[in-house]
């Protein structure tokens, strides 16, 4: 079987959760399963180039100029499309599996392949495909239930709900580029002082977002159309794709599992009596992850609560937000701010804390470093939103906690803190985790289904 797996980059660029994932499974499918996979990945460059990474092949397409961030899915081809065209025409693969939607990688990939025959499968691993503000959360505040409704999402998004209904309909029919026009004006007009950005940004949103949000929900129904199997990691994002129209016979629940090889059981944190609660944060600069939250669950507790917080931010998506935090905590000594982690020393400095916090604001689908934390032993205290669910059982082996709750966190961190018996009792809780020998298996049997399938019709 031979397969192209599709993403909007690679390393060694700077990469994320879905390259990481791909450069361990694609060799275990290679080796363990026989499976030959080639990587697709975008570049913003006017050329290609071709080269091996970790045993596999990867082809950089180019992506010249960089497209608009909207519409999010790539409907219309990018410039050197046709690159990528050519190149994916002299595989002769079976199977193509696209990882991401966006302008570098979407739907014309998608269209491409199912036009050239072959095998189409699209995994959704974040919010982004059904959600304009790519969170599902409802105005920030809360969890949505992830319809695609344009009038809903509008306001959501920041139309004025003095705009009624039956305008924000009529308003969602705005041609694209008219709609991506308002939306470079209104990035600039976010740069000014108020009155004039705000009134400004309060004419010009109507413009742009009913139509993106329109937009959003006919590529979802163009991708269920041209995807033989749409893989997910959660069920509850499955449910809400089939909310939003996708069939539920085209769904699968493929979840993630931690490479074989990382440390089980081996945590080195034996709290006692009078030891501080040490808690780590994993996770980037960016407000969906909520370490403002954690800051101030920790701010709020009397100082003689025996805590510690280690934040370890990795990429830094929003710089002004860091330093927001950063100033939050100058005068605060039980919160510390180290260096990222790599790969490598993730396991044995992670296995030297107490407990894992995770409070996301977003709808997090499987965050991997839940299941490396209860790899190592860690319970972990998650936002009871998302994929995060499925991962942690609610006082059994971890906490889960409102999302946007400072003082359910505080409470929960002194409940850790000072209740001797809570932690070991977590702890016990924990079950051995999924690794990625068992990703693999499923994997391989989702590419035959689909091939079976395929060769029935």
């Amino acid at each position: 079987m031979k397969t192209v797996q599709a993403v909007a980059r690679y390393f060694p660029e700077k990469c994320g959760g879905i390259q990481i994932r791909l450069s361990e499974l694609l060799p275990m499918l290679q080796d363990v399963h026989g499976i030959e996979s080639k990587i697709a990945a975008a570049q913003d460059s006017p050329h290609e180039n071709t080269y091996t990474y970790r045993g596999t092949e990867v082809y950089r397409y180019p992506v010249f100029p960089t497209p608009k961030a909207e519409p999010n899915h790539g409907e219309f081809p990018h410039g050197g499309f046709e690159q990528f065209a050519h190149w994916l025409k002299l595989q002769k693969a079976d199977l193509y599996h696209q990882h991401q939607w966006t302008p570098k990688c979407g739907l014309s990939h998608l269209r491409l392949a199912k036009e050239l025959g072959l095998a189409t499968l699209v995994s959704i691993r974040v919010p982004q495909p059904i959600c304009q503000r790519e969170t599902l959360m409802f105005e920030g505040r809360e969890a949505c239930d992830g319809k695609i409704d344009k009038v809903r999402c509008s306001y959501c998004c920041g139309v004025s709900t003095s705009l009624p209904a039956s305008a924000i309909e009529s308003l969602s029919q705005t041609p694209i580029p008219a709609s991506s026009v308002a939306q470079s004006l209104l990035r600039g007009l976010n740069k000014l002082p108020a009155p004039l950005g705000t009134t400004s940004g309060a004419l010009l949103r109507p413009v742009s977002i009913p139509a993106f949000v329109a937009a959003r929900q006919r590529s979802l129904l163009e991708m269920a159309r041209l995807a033989d199997r749409i893989v997910t990691l959660s069920e509850l994002l499955g449910e809400m794709l089939v909310l939003n129209g996708v069939p539920r016979e085209k769904l699968t629940i493929c979840r993630t599992g931690i490479s074989d090889s990382f440390p089980k059981g081996t945590t080195k944190s034996k709290k006692e009596k009078n030891d501080p609660l040490r808690v780590v944060f994993l996770g980037r600069w960016n407000r969906t992850k909520g370490i403002h939250l954690l800051v101030e669950a920790v701010k709020s507790l009397p100082d003689t609560l025996p805590i510690k917080l280690t934040i370890y931010g990795s990429a830094v998506d929003d710089e002004r937000y860091r330093q927001e935090i950063l100033e939050r905590i100058v005068n605060e000594p039980r919160i510390l701010v180290a260096q990222s982690l790599s790969r490598e020393a993730l396991p044995s400095i992670l296995a030297t804390y107490d407990v894992l916090a995770l409070p996301a604001q977003w709808f997090d689908v499987r965050p991997g470093v839940i299941l490396e934390a209860q790899a190592l032993g860690l319970p972990v205290l998650g936002s009871n939103m998302g994929g995060i669910p499925e991962l942690i059982r609610h006082e059994v082996d971890g906490l889960l906690l409102p999302p946007t709750d400072v003082k359910a966190w505080s409470q929960a961190l002194t409940q850790l803190a000072v209740d001797a018996n809570l932690l070991p009792r977590l702890r016990e809780g924990i079950q051995p985790v999924r690794t990625l020998r068992m990703e693999a298996e499923d994997t391989a049997a989702v590419y035959q289904s689909v091939l079976d399938q395929q060769g029935c019709n």
